[in-house]
């Protein structure tokens, strides 16, 4: 079995250079590294250049995340592939894990990854910190009911060739991982690790933070968010017809928590978004802590996540802005916390 780690970059010379190391270091080494430079205009060609020939560099145009993905899954030749994005670290273990977990018939293999700033200090939390038990044989189950199940970003992810052959290409919203992990329990078994093997840096510059001009903003454009969700889903709809597989919830997207989260608090915002008709505050409110309450196995993720919600549908607008601040940015405030604690 041939494994293939595909690096996608667009302008991050500050953590590329961090990713590409991870992925040389692997205790059972990657049988290629492909690096996707997108027209980068800081120094990202130089450091990937200055790798020689222990990486594949392929320096192009600029094209969009979703372009170099798709350049990245052709030109790579493994039957396995594992997208690191340029401003993630892999473990040194990752590889040797994901060999041992694989076998015939999988769609992907998942992992979790702990959380770090900007600077790489660890944040002492992990995504997704999978329940203790979460079996092939579970998540089908919680996909067939709900239509959705636990999923990392994309560096926490190794997909089968054969599954991405299916698909590809996919016309996702913004970028790849959310449509192929939303769509992967259709196209083979979904296999969860739950050793930490990767981590996933937090910072301004992640995607999910950009407004619709790439420029960071300081909490997720919410309503933003929430459209491509539900474009991912209307993607799972068609796969799910293609596929002759019925799932039993008919609004997969109220099923997820983190969701839910930006559904209420794009109301307290007054931000319009996709469907909002179909919503209350009230009923947020409600379905959060259902979702806590039933779907969180940890009695204070769940206590939290309770808590957020309350505290949040009670808030008036002015206060419930300042809370969705302190929440988004609380590594930045947490950083120098951390470092006292260290000194």
């Amino acid at each position: 079995m041939k494994i293939s780690i595909v690096i996608t970059v667009y302008n991050y010379e500050r953590y590329v250079g961090f990713a590409i190391d991870s992925a040389l270091n692997q205790t059972r080494p990657a049988d290629e590294i492909v690096v996707v430079d997108d027209g980068s205009i800081d120094g990202s060609r130089q450091i990937i250049a200055g790798y020689g020939d222990r990486i594949r560099a392929i320096f192009q145009a600029n094209q969009g995340n979703i372009a170099a993905f798709e350049v990245g899954y052709r030109e790579a030749t493994g039957d396995v592939l594992l997208f690191l994005d340029a401003d993630d670290i892999l473990m040194p273990t990752a590889v040797e894990n994901v060999a041992a977990h694989w076998r015939e018939g999988l769609s992907k293999v998942q992992f979790n990854l702990e959380l770090i700033d900007g600077a790489g200090t660890p944040l002492g939390r992990s995504f997704c910190a999978f329940p203790t038990s979460y079996t092939l044989q579970d998540v089908h189950a919680e996909f067939i009911r709900s239509g959705t199940y636990i999923w990392p970003v994309m560096s926490g992810n190794a997909y089968s060739r054969e599954f991405l052959r299916q698909v590809i290409p996919l016309n996702p919203p913004v970028g790849y991982d959310g449509a192929l992990n939303t769509i992967a329990p259709l196209y083979g078994d979904v296999v969860t690790v739950q050793a930490i093997l990767g981590q996933y840096r937090l910072h301004g510059r992640n995607i999910s933070r950009n407004d619709a001009q790439g420029r960071a903003q300081r909490f997720p454009d919410f309503p933003r968010q929430i459209g491509f969700r539900v474009a991912e889903f209307d993607i799972l709809k068609a796969h799910c017809d293609r596929k002759s597989v019925h799932v039993q919830s008919a609004r997969p997207i109220d099923n997820e928590i983190v969701f839910i989260n930006y559904r209420l608090a794009s109301r307290k915002l007054g931000l319009r978004y996709v469907a909002q008709e179909m919503d209350t505050s009230s009923s947020l409110l409600r379905r959060g802590i259902w979702l806590a309450l039933t779907e969180t196995t940890q009695w204070r993720t769940a206590a939290s996540h309770i808590v957020w919600f309350t505290v949040l549908f009670l808030s008036p607008s002015w206060f419930a802005y300042r809370l969705i601040m302190l929440r988004f940015n609380r590594a930045e405030l947490l950083r120098p916390l951390l470092r006292f604690g260290r000194s």
